[in-house]
């Protein structure tokens, strides 16, 4: 092959790879708005499969065909897979209510991926090492390019646009087969292209439909007749889809929506406290006005403001300066955009900061202190990430966050929670209890700080209250007495004495409830979440049904295709002449499989606890797997164009690095916490550079064995090349869900150390294979040598034979 058809070979590949990861990111987008949060999990599942499936079928037909029709077979498969990308675009905006099955259109794209990418790696398996770097450098470009097009163009139209891209690379594939048929097929891709983007610039053909029957706040609004909701505002970024939604039946307020989940409210504000119309002046009877009767007139962080409730509740108690922490950019904008609606909350007073950031990452890095803290517990049903349920989670609500608020309060201050229900606030209180406790405090010192306080009539929300300092008896009868004047219903509070409190928060108090016992023999899962375990929203016990059903799924699709492989290697022996049968039998191999099986499963592994793991030290969830995508995939995808240097006798020295690897993991469960707490307080550039480095070189370590591995296979059979890649690829779905199952039962440390582990297990196993193929090499060498022996003296004998003839001849 020449240089130049090799160029456009690596150009096809890096972007179909960057189509890829492109299109799996923004459909966990998609779907976070038109499903339930669990189905972008299920979507990035599917995806994987898929790409799996491709190679099936790849190993049953890509090795038949010629050298001299491989490129006009990519460009063909590369029109396809951009045709592929506008069936998003069918999804979105052509399916009917309730249509759960349209899911499942998002298969034949990565499919048709999956054919075109394990074809390349099937035929050209020689330079494996180049042409997985060119993968992985496509998949890190994604990884950055799916934040851009989020916040410039939406979910839907980059799709398109990718496809678009993807229609370019078949028109060089095309050129370069010079095959007249496949240029014209590749043009005609193009335009077709063109004329998509062209015909969905009409603003209405980019509303993305919640689904029925989703549980979806935004759907229930918009589907409630009587209600008449109406979308007035909708905007991408990488958080998601953000929507301002108005109703004629509540005229005061508007209601924002993140992924059709997590309603915040926007409320009609003149600016004027003491006169101000509608339901503004009664915001100082809800839970969240609540806390500031008992508050010094001080400093106030507030932590997720969404619509700006809690940064209006805090003016309208007269704190002095106002802290607001929201890690939405779009939710900010439309608040600042519609100032003339709520009253310029967050641009017309000066004693009012708002700041786009991760809570909890800004609270680590932030000197101040303040008087009080404030959370909503937002409904979480949507999807920040490309990995579900790990996502999904944050880490405002766990014991180490709980130390942070503390730590950044005033001697007095108070830290206040608004729930959604009495099991949100034992787990509070679980938290409360594993840190207070850390610090030596006993029970019933530790209930001495705690108040809940239920509302009534307006707003029936608990929220709890953990004071830094011990409630003195006059405080807390202060709290009973001004609960008792707003009709609330007090939950919880210390040296109060009644029969309608909650018996098991007064059972602790009194000495009478173990928070241990509680924990577990609770209904369901009371255990304080931590950084580590970060799962407040899971009160299933166990597993939850559904990541046990994709588990399930990802165990099936592995066994599969191990026994698919396994069958047909055995039909290939069954079929095979005694003559033949001794060549395959040395050919085949179960630590084929073990490897690369090993290697999917380790990677999802390593990578997840990694992501979850920075998103605190980066801030921004999206931009942090970005960022971490981008630095993995780039740093393995060097690591594999540098280990094309290696000659074959030094392919072994792979299992070496699989050790180096697992080492380097089990390093990080050391290093990374005290890296984090030197560099939190740095700025976010300096930070993203301090991650960069920390990823690098274990990704370029991670982007080696997998090359080198199909080198191995190809020099034994060049027919296991797709089969691998499959393999892999199956693998690496059983690794994400199992890393996620993993880090519920234990924490994301077990996950990683797991990961490292199997590494090890690679070296371990890989160092006794490779010791009984050299002695087999050395056993076959030995029988050569003998047989070539053999074949010199029958040859030497023959000789000596013909030379006696030729005398005897002579003689007569």
């Amino acid at each position: 092959m020449d240089r130049l058809k090799f160029v456009v070979l690596l150009f096809g590949i890096f972007v179909s790879s960057f189509g890829v990861l492109t299109i799996e990111i923004s459909l966990t987008k998609i779907f976070s708005v038109m499903y339930s949060y669990h189905y972008t999990f299920l979507a990035v599942s599917i995806a994987l499969f898929a790409l799996s499936l491709g190679g099936v079928l790849t190993q049953a037909f890509s090795w038949q065909i010629p050298l001299d029709k491989i490129f006009s077979r990519l460009a063909f498969i590369s029109v396809i897979f951009s045709f592929a990308s506008f069936l998003i675009f069918a999804l979105t905006s052509l399916s009917s209510p309730n249509a759960v099955s349209d899911i499942f259109i998002l298969f034949f794209p990565f499919f048709i991926a999956g054919v075109f990418l394990a074809t390349i790696y099937n035929i050209f398996t020689t330079f494996s090492n180049v042409v997985y770097f060119a993968d992985l450098f496509g998949a890190a470009i994604g990884a950055l390019a799916a934040v851009f097009l989020f916040n410039f163009v939406g979910a839907v139209r980059g799709v398109l646009l990718v496809g678009a891209f993807i229609s370019i690379a078949s028109l060089f594939l095309a050129l370069c087969s010079k095959r007249k048929t496949a240029t014209l097929v590749a043009i005609v891709g193009i335009v077709l292209m063109a004329f998509f983007l062209q015909y969905t610039t009409r603003s209405n053909l980019l509303d993305i439909p919640p689904m029925g029957g989703q549980e979806k706040e935004l759907e229930g609004i918009l589907s409630d007749q009587s209600l008449g909701a109406r979308i007035v505002d909708s905007r991408w970024s990488a958080f998601g889809r953000t929507d301002l939604v108005e109703l004629d039946a509540d005229p005061h307020s508007k209601v924002i929506f993140v992924d059709g989940s997590a309603g915040t409210r926007m409320f009609h504000f003149d600016g004027d406290f003491a006169n101000s119309s509608g339901e503004v002046p009664s915001l100082k009877n809800t839970t969240q006005y609540f806390p500031y009767y008992f508050v010094n007139r001080g400093d106030s962080l507030v932590i997720g403001p969404g619509g700006g409730l809690d940064v209006l509740t805090s003016l309208m108690s007269g704190m002095n300066h106002t802290t607001a922490v929201e890690v939405n950019p779009e939710v900010v904008s439309i608040v600042q955009d519609y100032s003339n609606y709520n009253g310029g909350i967050y641009t017309k007073y000066g004693n009012v900061h708002v700041y786009v950031d991760e809570g909890r990452s800004f609270v680590r890095r932030s000197t101040q202190k303040y008087d009080i803290i404030m959370l909503d517990i937002p409904v979480t049903k949507t999807a920040q990430g490309s990995i579900g349920y790990a996502l999904a989670e944050n880490y405002l609500f766990t014991t180490n966050s709980f130390m942070d608020y503390l730590g950044s309060l005033k001697d007095d201050g108070l830290l206040t929670v608004v729930a959604h229900h009495r099991v949100e606030v034992y787990k509070l209180v679980s938290i409360a209890f594993r840190v207070l406790e850390d610090q030596g405090l006993s029970a019933q010192e530790i209930m001495l700080r705690i108040g809940v306080v239920e509302g009534g009539g307006h707003s029936g929300l608990p929220v709890f209250i953990l004071k830094k300092t011990p409630f003195t008896d006059k405080q807390a009868r202060l709290v009973y007495g001004k609960a008792n004047e707003l009709g609330f219903m007090p939950v919880f509070l210390p040296y109060v004495n009644a029969v309608f409190l909650d018996p098991f928060l007064t059972g602790l108090a009194d000495g009478k409830v173990s928070i241990d016992v509680g924990i577990s023999q609770a209904p369901f899962e009371m255990t304080p979440p931590t950084d580590d375990s970060p799962f407040f929203y899971k009160f299933e016990r166990g597993i939850p049904l559904t990541l046990s059903q994709l588990l399930m799924g990802a165990v099936i699709l592995s066994v599969v295709l191990l026994g698919l492989y396994l069958g047909a290697w055995a039909r290939r022996l069954s079929l095979a002449s005694k003559k033949e049968l001794h060549s395959l039998m040395s050919k085949f191999s179960l630590f084929r499989p073990y490897y690369f099986a090993s290697l999917g499963l380790g990677f999802m592994l390593i990578e997840i606890p990694l992501i979850q793991r920075f998103i605190l030290f980066l801030g921004h969830p999206t931009l942090a797997i970005a960022v971490l995508l981008f630095s993995l995939l780039l740093a393995s995808g060097l690591g594999s164009f540098y280990s094309t240097k290696w000659k074959n006798q030094d392919l072994y020295n792979v299992f070496k690095v699989s050790l180096v690897i697992g080492t380097i993991v089990m390093l990080y469960l050391l290093v990374l916490p005290f890296v984090f707490n030197v560099y939190l307080s740095y700025d976010s550039t300096f930070r993203f550079f301090v991650a960069f480095a920390l990823i690098f070189p274990l990704g370029f370590l991670m982007g080696i064995p997998f090359p080198t591995g199909l080198k191995l296979s190809r020099k034994k059979t060049k027919n296991d090349a797709a089969w691998m890649w499959c393999i892999n690829g199956a693998f690496s779905v059983l690794g994400a869900v199992l890393a996620l199952v993993v880090a519920m039962s234990f924490n994301f440390s077990a996950v990683l150390l797991f990961g490292g582990l199997i590494y090890v297990g690679i070296f371990l196993v890989g160092r006794t294979w490779a010791k009984g193929e050299v002695e087999a090499a050395e056993m076959e060498e030995a029988k050569l040598r003998e047989k070539k022996e053999l074949e010199k003296l029958a040859k030497k004998q023959r000789r000596k034979k013909w030379k006696e003839k030729l005398e005897k001849r002579r003689r007569r």
